[in-house]
């Protein structure tokens, strides 16, 4: 700029340094770089308890070791057992052991798309038993938050363990107790108070008002929905749109690009998911990971 000038040089530059592909690729930007207000979780219309299920596998703990997770919506009921390996045979094996065998058929079943739960021999289990399947959008664990705040309260609870690679299974039976009874802070109770009536500990009776429950969990939906968005930058996506899709730190090394790109938005869903072109295939995938060129 000290040496070289024209006439609405600055905005040219800025212009061009907008449209560099690869600056968006390789390059961490700081500020507000999340595009586009996010609608707020869906829930499952019901209120049956037991009709929606969030599985989710956790690991490796130990080893090959896994351990899968059920919880029921309505009361955060939570079941644990540990497998090895996590194939989606072994994976449907656990979840008709720890959950089919025990309460009532779920209506719907909540999953990420890992082969665990898309693969044929979990498939082939819902099938049997008329689960509906409900996979969340590849790579947005926002989706199944249930079992994300879950998983979270479990490591902080193994972690402490010195004991844990001999003790696996008596560990995360001793954590998924203390999840059971611990209170929840949005249904104003602990789940076991929800489920059978009464505290684990002291026995003293408990009256559930489901309606106001649903209340104050709509609510907390709502407000974990406006204190994503204050981070956001309001941005409409359109059919059409060139945009660029975020790589997870998890997917890549250091010196690799942290996005790709531009792909073409073929559908804009009110859901907060988008479709684009990949070129290989049309791809879905929440507005969390992409940004507009």
């Amino acid at each position: 700029m000290s040496t070289f000038w024209w006439p609405g040089m600055e905005k040219d530059v800025t212009d061009f340094v907008k449209a560099c592909h690869d600056c968006k690729r390789a390059k961490l930007h700081g500020g507000k770089q999340k595009y586009g207000h996010l609608p707020p979780i869906p829930v499952a219309n019901t209120d049956r308890p037991f009709d929606v299920v969030h599985v989710d596998l956790l690991g490796p703990i130990v080893g090959d070791f896994y351990c899968l997770t059920a919880i029921e919506q309505q009361f955060r009921w939570l079941e644990v057992i540990v497998q090895r390996g996590k194939g989606s045979a072994a994976t449907a094996i656990s979840f008709e052991r720890v959950w089919l065998c025990r309460y009532p058929r779920p209506k719907q079943v909540v999953h990420d798309r890992g082969p665990e739960f898309t693969g044929d021999e979990f498939q082939a289990l819902l099938k049997s038993m008329a689960i509906k399947d409900k996979p969340i959008t590849a790579k947005n664990p926002q989706s199944n938050a249930i079992c994300e705040r879950v998983h979270l309260e479990l490591m902080n609870i193994l972690r402490v363990r010195p004991d844990l690679q001999d003790q696996l299974e008596t560990a995360l039976d001793y954590a998924a107790y203390a999840i059971r009874a611990s209170y929840h802070t949005v249904l104003r109770a602990s789940p076991a108070q929800l489920l059978f009536g009464e505290d684990m500990l002291t026995r003293q009776l408990h009256f559930a008002n489901w309606n106001y429950l649903s209340k104050q969990r709509f609510m907390a939906i709502l407000q974990d929905n406006e204190r994503e968005n204050l981070k956001r930058v309001q941005h409409f996506y359109r059919v059409g749109d060139n945009v660029m899709l975020r790589v997870p730190a998890r997917e890549r090394k250091k010196t690799d690009p942290v996005s790709k790109g531009p792909f073409v938005v073929k559908a804009v869903h009110d859901n907060g998911t988008v479709m684009i072109d990949t070129g290989a295939a049309e791809y879905l995938t929440n507005i969390r990971r992409i940004f507009p060129c």
